[in-house]
């Protein structure tokens, strides 16, 4: 501890490496927390208070950077009040939150600076008086909705199944027996072939008045279901 220590308390602002330490502590510390409480006038009952949740936490001090060391400085100033009064009006002027620390107060917060008025007094020269407000600041977090895109919808085509059907060439000497059993492995399902084909083979037959379309002939093509 410092030698020119003569408080339990310290009053600091801080953001990353970089601090400034008031040298001189101010005679009072205001601590003001804005309630949020509405009330209502309702004709039967009078009037309503709804509790809500305070708002946040004000801070505000007055205190000076003094030119010179003196009895009244806390510690050894490393810092003119110049440099002082800039640094606190550069995190001002970022408009990003700092840290407040209070040793011997359990004041450790992060604030916003409200405001921060620097005057001098005559006869002082030098010395910069001021008077500071914070206020204590809460990081926001928002969450992203992801929005998911509508997927096309696909357009089916029906199947060509008369494209993708087996054909058979018919050549001299077959019949629908032999040709059942080279596609089917089997003589019995001849009448797969002949109802796929019976169309065509009647109209092809039609000339055979007893039993027409029973009858195939070299070149026609049928289709083997």
């Amino acid at each position: 501890m410092d030698q020119l220590a003569k408080s339990v308390y310290e009053f600091w602002m801080r953001s990353g490496v970089t601090s400034v330490r008031f040298p001189v502590l101010p005679e009072k510390l205001d601590m003001e927390t804005q309630g949020k409480n509405e009330s209502f006038d309702i004709t039967a009952y009078g009037e309503i208070t709804v509790i809500q949740k305070p708002g946040a936490k004000t801070f505000s001090f007055s205190a000076f950077f003094p030119k010179h060391q003196g009895p009244y400085c806390e510690f050894k100033m490393t810092k003119t009040p110049a440099q002082l009064r800039s640094q606190i009006e550069t995190w001002m002027n970022q408009m990003y939150p700092v840290h407040f620390i209070v040793t011997g107060a359990g004041i450790n917060t992060m604030v916003s600076i409200e405001s921060f008025k620097v005057y001098e007094k005559a006869g002082e020269i030098g010395d910069l008086y001021f008077d500071l407000t914070l206020k204590s600041f809460k990081f926001t977090v928002v969450n992203k909705i992801k929005i998911k895109k509508k997927q096309p919808v696909k357009k089916t085509t029906r199947p060509n199944t008369l494209a993708k059907a087996r054909t058979h060439k018919v050549k001299s000497g077959d019949t629908l027996w032999a040709i059942s059993k080279k596609y089917y492995g089997n003589h019995n399902d001849w009448r797969k072939i002949w109802n796929k084909n019976k169309t065509m083979m009647i109209k092809r037959d039609k000339k055979n008045v007893k039993q027409p379309g029973h009858w195939i002939y070299p070149g026609q093509t049928l289709i083997i279901p």
